[in-house]
């Protein structure tokens, strides 16, 4: 349960947890895709929202983290599809993790030469 409260207080919770309603696994791979979003940015989703602004905007308007314009696109496909509003179109993990795999070289790559985003100023969330 402690695990679940911190999820919560960083938004990494999805619409239908946040909601109260009847949830499956998939609440766990929207999960995940705001967790790799997190490692991508180097950010917490939300920063310029309060968390009741932010379940708010992500129950009601269907808002989510701005992804960069340089993120790779396999990375970007596998978090839209896993923070996805409807629960039965995200993937299971087993998915998840074949397109990780099929990505493996491509992300190690492209790693290797990236910067960490944690000195950006401006919140990468749309309001």
């Amino acid at each position: 349960m402690g695990y679940l409260i911190a999820l919560f207080d960083r938004l990494a919770v999805s619409r239908e947890m946040i909601q109260h309603r009847h949830y499956t696994q998939k609440v766990d791979v929207y999960s995940f895709g705001i967790v790799l979003w997190e490692l991508i940015t180097g950010m917490l989703p939300f920063q310029n929202m309060t968390a009741v602004q932010a379940a708010f905007a992500v129950v009601n308007k269907g808002v989510r983290p701005i992804i960069p314009n340089d993120c790779l696109p396999v990375l970007c496909e596998i978090m839209t599809r896993c923070w996805d509003a409807n629960p039965d179109v995200r993937p299971p993990f087993t998915e998840v993790v074949r397109m990780l795999e099929h990505a493996e070289t491509e992300i190690m790559t492209t790693v290797r030469k990236a910067r960490f985003r944690c000195c950006i100023t401006q919140p990468m969330t749309a309001d």
